[in-house]
């Protein structure tokens, strides 16, 4: 994989991502301290996995500074700062460029202003701004309105205490529907198993994120073999995909 470009680098023209060829595999490193974030990338990277992120968590616990630390740690790796962002897209978009990260979060039912802003931030610096659709009333419609303001992916997201009360529910709940509706890649995440990454990825998602209940894990050998198993069956469910094509 080729390094990413520099952060932070003022790019012109609009930037429209297209649908990857292979799907990605995202680790969530949803843990409080650097030295447990960067164990757990290793550990990640190691089985095979794609892109890496600054959790929520992390980012609170550490601030924009773990985001430098992990480019200078995996300097050729995609790095995704899980900031949840509801105000301020274009300024935080720089902010998280400037600070070595590839790919920022913003929630996809903020002001339309803060949707554009963050899509002239990834035009600008070079960035990969994805569209939270986490408690949108109507998916399909959100999803169309982040990619109408100049963001690259659409982000179905099923978040923890959500699916902790309401057990029935997927996290693959609407892909179907949003994958017709938009061009943009997609991404599904909210504590997926091997078999929901699996299939997210035979219906139609560009990218799967692996946090908990698979990571952190223990940390160590388990962990090692059960996100190997989510890279092994997302590659062969993208094999399986392109050759129905």
């Amino acid at each position: 994989m080729s390094a990413p470009p520099a952060p932070g680098s003022p790019r012109p023209g609009p930037r429209r991502e297209e649908r990857p060829r292979r799907p990605t595999i995202q680790a969530s490193l949803d843990v409080e301290t650097l030295s447990v974030a960067r164990a757990l990338a290793e550990i990640a990277l190691e089985a095979g996995v794609d892109w890496l992120e600054a959790g929520t968590p992390l980012l609170f616990c550490e601030g924009l500074g773990v985001l430098s630390a992990l480019r200078a740690a995996f300097p050729a790796t995609p790095l995704v700062a899980d900031m949840k962002i509801v105000d301020g897209g274009y300024y935080f978009g720089r902010l998280v460029a400037r600070a070595g990260a590839t790919h920022l979060d913003v929630m996809a039912t903020a002001h339309e202003a803060t949707l554009r802003g963050a899509g002239r931030a990834a035009a600008e610096f070079g960035i990969t701004t994805l569209g939270d659709l986490m408690l949108a009333d109507d998916l399909v419609a959100t999803a169309r309105r982040v990619e109408a303001c100049g963001m690259q992916y659409a982000m179905l997201h099923l978040g923890a205490e959500h699916r902790g009360v309401h057990r029935h529910l997927s996290p693959l709940d609407g892909l179907d529907e949003v994958r017709v509706a938009v061009s943009i890649p997609i991404q599904v995440v909210g504590g997926l198993s091997v078999e929901q990454a699996v299939e997210a990825v035979r219906r139609g998602a560009d990218s799967v994120v692996i946090g908990g209940p698979i990571l952190p894990g223990d940390r160590g050998p388990g962990l090692r073999a059960a996100l190997r198993e989510v890279v092994q069956g997302v590659r062969e469910a993208a094999g399986s995909r392109r050759r129905e094509a």
